[in-house]
């Protein structure tokens, strides 16, 4: 008999169903939920993209250059300020003697 009992209080209790109204404001509020979120993964996987391809092309920080044995022995002499050092003066002059040989 309780079985009975159950099936007529199921029967008659009321069910209670949205309007059309509430469940297209719940579709519209889910589907915009949805466009933004989709908009901001894009957008997140443009910038990880912008950085990564820029990280990758700028140039790495250049190696420290070796000096010349021309350079380490004008630094070591002392030298008047405004005057180049002896070997490093040579060193130019002989370029500038050689160019001037190239094109005599």
């Amino acid at each position: 008999m309780e079985y009975n009992e159950l099936i007529t209080r199921v029967r008659r209790a009321s069910v209670e169903v949205p309007d059309t109204d509430t469940l297209l404001q719940g579709m519209r509020h889910t589907l915009k939920h949805r466009q933004q979120r989709r908009q901001w993964i894009v957008s997140m996987v443009f910038v990880l993209f912008v950085g990564g391809s820029v990280a990758l092309l700028l140039p790495a920080a250049p190696a420290p250059r070796q000096l010349t044995l021309v350079e380490r022995v004008s630094r070591q002499l002392d030298t008047p300020r405004n005057n180049t050092p002896a070997p490093l003066a040579g060193y130019r002059n002989s370029i500038r003697n050689r160019q001037i040989y190239t094109l005599i």
